[in-house]
């Protein structure tokens, strides 16, 4: 019996972009990495200040603002009574929509959106937090992503954390 599997190829055109796709930090000693063409799409940034950006400078505009957010949590870090246990950082809703509306309005002109889209919005299936009625149940449910959530508006709002929308 036959079977097909996609999987997820990243074309690296030169030894910069693929020594800027995984570099080592080492006061860090952790792996960081870079979406190829961008330099500010995944794990902390390579930019060398705020107005340098990748080939892909659109998809990498948006990253850079998505970086740049007021409201996060670093991973293992606390802030709004929050524990964030992932071991990357999760950032307040409206950063992560902003991140998505942006991607979506660059996906036209540049592939490099969609992949970043599809990898941080549907691969990754982090969640972001926002100060919100207390959540009763998930009424709309995709993938073991909730999508619309049923809330009590008659209790005290709190922070809580959500599902990212899929991309």
């Amino acid at each position: 019996m036959a079977s097909s599997a996609s999987a997820w190829s990243i074309k690296m055109t030169n030894d910069e972009e693929l020594s800027n796709f995984i570099s080592q930090d080492d006061q860090k000693k952790s792996l960081n990495v870079i979406f190829p063409g961008t330099k500010w799409c995944g794990s902390g940034n390579i930019a060398t200040n705020y107005d340098d950006l990748g080939k892909s400078s659109g998809t990498d505009a948006c990253c850079r603002a998505h970086d740049l957010c007021s409201d996060q949590v670093e991973g293992g870090g606390t802030a709004h009574g929050l524990k964030n246990k992932a071991p990357y950082t999760r950032l307040n809703c409206k950063c992560d929509i902003e991140f998505f509306n942006c991607l979506r309005n660059e996906e036209n002109q540049e592939e490099t959106a969609k992949l970043v889209g599809v990898i941080y919005f549907d691969v990754l299936q982090t969640q972001c937090y926002k100060y919100e009625y207390p959540v009763v149940k998930c009424t709309q449910n995709v993938l073991k992503r909730c999508l619309e959530y049923e809330y009590n508006t008659t209790a005290d709002k709190s922070w809580q954390w959500f599902d990212v929308p899929l991309f």
